[in-house]
């Protein structure tokens, strides 16, 4: 039988018996070969007291949750494997066969390419594991295939000696652009939150290349504010949130000069938008709605360089300011940039320093050169090591990216594809890149390693040491382990240990997924220290820095603790990406200390900020996700996000929604129901079915009916929304609600065939206050967060007790006078405020 015919319940039990096979021969000889429980093809932890059901265990009932998988699937079915492939192929030197890269940050030049193939495979898995189709299965498998052929193409390569990339060029006055590859990177959040800014920007242009651009902010060409030179009349500048169709201009009618310098401005108020050459207004829009702030948190900043691919500016850059108001014309000529101002009159080197006093210094990027060939075989990436070496180097971001964030997800996707999809090449491929990581790692000394580490944006590594402790469990190679642990934060680390909160002002989601890795690490039997530090980290951020929908950071940024009111004043609060890990994190906590608080937060922030993450429409060309979900005065989702980090988590978001419903213990006599997600559970060690029927969270009410026979010990989770409330029968008979100290209601019993279980959890309006101001308050139904439909720009007024407000014109809505209330999971465009002030 082949890969492609086995159903997917076969090959998940083929690839955990290959998993069991590899961990014997790695046993010490005259060992007697054991064999251990598997979910979702992983070894099942010694140190874990309740157990998750692998995917393929739990079938989804139609809900709010499958309506938004669905739409997911549909870009999963429709998007062409070679495109995951293209960047790959293109670095490895094969053929792309015409296939152009993703786009975004995973476009054919980007510093983050390849991550996005990785949460693509694993949305793949997932979506094979969880429903079955073979479309799914197939696209998986050829892509590793392909993925496999570009690993063999590197190994050929190991030792091929490279040419070093162009130096920077400074003369005349400023740095020389080549246009071949050359631009200036900007600092992450430059732009980020401004409702007001002036940029200003002196250049002399050596070649009047048409969409060449002065700069460029944005997350790709849907979302994005440039200056262009020359857009075939005259120099233009856009913002956009929707592409081209949606992009608002300001354009000047007459040409650049070549060969002469010339300052260029562009002066944005929220309403009127003004282009100036040389002083001189040049062209005007008094039409303008969007600000740098709707653009959510643009990572790529560059001079120098498009969004579209455009072709390089050929120019010397001579000065570059950025304001947060709109200067008159008046001041253009003499005033200094307070947020960035870069003289560019350095002599040599990559650095541009930042002369505003915030010290956000810019990065020259020179080009690739000629690469090198691979340091080890196994080496796999969607470009050439040369980014490895400059991390070693200490290069800071954005002239390298992240370049081990990058390396996980696509070991991530591999591990899946073999766990999840039964894919055993994928285990080879991953396996490779683990002792090619290795092979960097262990020869560098612990102080360089927490260099590198430290390093914002750079250093970052994703759940590096989480894929490294799982290839240990899945090989049974306890080298994986060690290297781990070079990947050990050890300061934070250290810090969170002891309980000592040093969080603010570090990036969120850089350092999330670091602790998922370190209980991966402890289940693997580590250290207690790394339990420690993953369970004191979990209660820094919940609740002590999460909003109202379970989100997290401001600016991608953790801010001080107990700091909610003072944190949600611009509109980039909430990264997405950060959920997706905290998700992970308290799921993985609740395993080893099984307790209702885990999954309180977990359902606060699946069925809010995950399910709002969504867009409620349809396409097979765009997953429709958030980077962003903010919670400011307001705002307004922004969906998209191809090839983003965000984009990417969105993919497995929203196809893995059964991954946390059911629980059990290890020896299989207590059953955990910590959401009451429609769902079927086939407990086959058991012999028992037992099925999940309700229309949660849009319905106050659950029936679960069991199938088979056996006692054991029904758990069932009692939401903090719902304590005073909360109602069982059994059988059509009311019981008595004991919540025990793990927030969860017990019943014990001999079930059988036809048992009923009806549980009934009413939902009430009430309000949670802000920690640090408890007249700023948001709007609870139940488990829903509900948010005032406005797209005012300050905080609304409520003088009446809001859970007085009255039912609305559609379902689980309510009126507050002319406000009208929706929950946060609709996922539309509309402006909205999670947060309104109480007087």
């Amino acid at each position: 039988m082949s890969d492609n015919t086995m159903s997917r319940r076969l090959l998940l039990q083929a690839g955990a018996a290959a998993t069991v096979s590899t961990m014997m021969t790695a046993q010490p000889a005259g060992a007697a070969p054991k064999k251990c429980a598997t979910v979702n093809g992983l070894p099942v932890p010694r140190a874990w007291r309740a157990v998750p059901f692998s995917l393929d265990e739990v079938d989804l009932a139609p809900s709010v949750f499958t309506e938004k998988r669905d739409r997911m699937l549909a870009y999963a079915r429709a998007y062409p494997a070679d495109r995951v492939l293209s960047n790959f192929r293109a670095a490895a030197g094969l053929d792309t066969l015409g296939a152009a890269p993703p786009g975004g940050w995973d476009d054919a030049t980007g510093n983050l390419r390849g991550h996005y193939s990785g949460h693509f495979l694993s949305m793949l898995a997932q979506a094979w594991a969880g429903t079955g189709e073979k479309v799914f299965k197939d696209r998986l498998d050829q892509i590793v295939t392909g993925l496999k052929q570009c690993q063999d193409a590197w190994t050929a390569q190991v030792g091929r000696p490279g040419t070093p990339p162009p130096p920077a060029t400074w003369a005349d006055g400023g740095l020389e652009l080549s246009g071949d590859g050359q631009y200036v990177g900007l600092p992450d959040a430059t732009i980020d939150g401004l409702t007001q800014a002036t940029v200003v920007i002196r250049l002399r242009i050596d070649e009047l290349r048409t969409w060449s651009r002065a700069f460029d902010f944005g997350v790709g060409p849907a979302v994005n504010m440039f200056l262009t030179i020359h857009d075939g009349t005259g120099p233009r500048f856009g913002i956009t949130t929707s592409g081209s169709g949606g992009e608002q201009r300001i354009a000047a009618t007459t040409p650049l000069p070549v060969g002469a310098w010339v300052t260029l401005a562009v002066t944005l108020d929220g309403r009127v938008g003004t282009l100036y050459v040389d002083g001189v207004a040049a062209g005007t829009n008094p039409a303008m709605t969007l600000t740098p702030a709707d653009l959510g948190a643009p990572k790529n900043n560059w001079i120098g360089r498009s969004q579209y691919g455009d072709a390089g500016l050929k120019a010397v850059v001579g000065g570059f300011h950025l304001f947060d108001r709109a200067l008159t014309a008046g001041e253009l000529a003499t005033a200094t940039g307070n947020l960035a101002w870069y003289r560019f009159d350095e002599t040599a080197g990559t650095t541009v320093a930042d002369s505003s006093g915030r010290g956000w210094d810019a990065a020259v990027v020179t080009g690739t050169g000629g690469p090198p060939g691979p340091s080890h075989a196994g080496f796999l990436a969607a470009y050439p090591e040369t980014q490895f070496i400059q991390l070693e180097q200490y290069v800071t971001y954005p002239a390298i990216w992240a370049p081990y964030y990058t390396c996980h997800k696509i070991m991530r996707g591999l591990l899946d594809a073999h766990t999840l999809g039964g894919n055993t090449t994928a285990l080879t491929v991953a396996r490779g890149m683990g002792e090619w990581v290795h092979s960097r790692l262990s020869r560098l000394p612990r102080e360089q390693l927490d260099r590198m580490w430290s390093l914002y944006i750079a250093g970052e590594y994703g759940g590096m040491n989480e894929v490294m402790a799982d290839l240990a469990a899945l090989t049974g190679d306890r080298t994986f382990l060690t290297t781990a642990a070079y990947f050990d934060n050890t300061r934070l680390l250290a810090d969170c240990a002891a309980g000592t909160d040093t969080l603010d002002g570090r990036h969120a989601n850089q350092h999330i997924p670091q602790f998922l890795g370190y209980l991966r690490m402890f289940e693997q039997g580590a250290g207690p220290d790394y339990r420690a530090a993953a369970a004191s980290f979990y209660d820094m951020v919940v609740p002590h820095r999460t909003y109202v929908h379970g989100g997290t950071g401001q600016g991608e940024v953790f801010r001080k603790r107990d700091v909610i009111a003072g944190s949600i004043v611009t509109s980039t609060n909430a990264e997405t990406c950060a959920a997706y890990n905290m998700l992970k994190v308290a799921r993985n906590l609740f395993a080893l200390n099984p307790d209702a608080r885990f999954f309180d937060y977990y359902e606060r922030t699946l069925v809010n900020q995950i399910l709002g993450s969504r867009r409620d429409a349809d396409s097979t060309t765009d997953p429709l996700v958030t980077y962003m979900l903010p919670v400011g005065p307001g705002v307004r989702r922004g969906y998209g996000n191809i090839g983003t980090c965000c984009g990417g988590t969105g993919l497995e978001n929203h196809t893995k929604y059964q991954d946390a419903v059911w629980f059990r213990s290890p020896g299989g006599d207590t059953l955990w129901v910590n959401l009451y997600i429609a769902s079927t559970l086939r407990w086959a060690e058991r012999g028992v079915t037992v099925t999940l029927a309700g229309d949660y969270p849009r319905s106050p009410a659950a029936t679960l009916t069991v199938t088979g026979r056996g006692r054991f010990d029904l758990r069932l989770r009692v939401p903090a929304w719902a304590r005073q409330d909360f109602t069982i029968k059994v059988n059509g008979r009311t019981t008595g609600v004991r919540v025990g100290d793990d927030g969860y209601a017990g019943i014990r019993r001999d079930w059988r065939t036809g048992d009923r279980v009806e549980v009934s959890f009413p939902f009430r309006l009430h309000v949670e206050q802000t920690i640090d101001d408890p007249s700023l308050q948001a709007l609870l139904y139940g488990p829903l967060t509900l948010v005032a439909k406005s797209t005012a720009s300050d905080h609304l007024r409520v003088a009446v007790d809001p859970t007085t407000a009255a039912p609305g014109p559609r379902p689980l809505t309510f009126t507050l006078g002319d406000v009208l209330f929706e929950p946060l999971l609709l996922g539309d465009d509309a402006g909205y405020h999670a947060y309104f002030r109480r007087t």
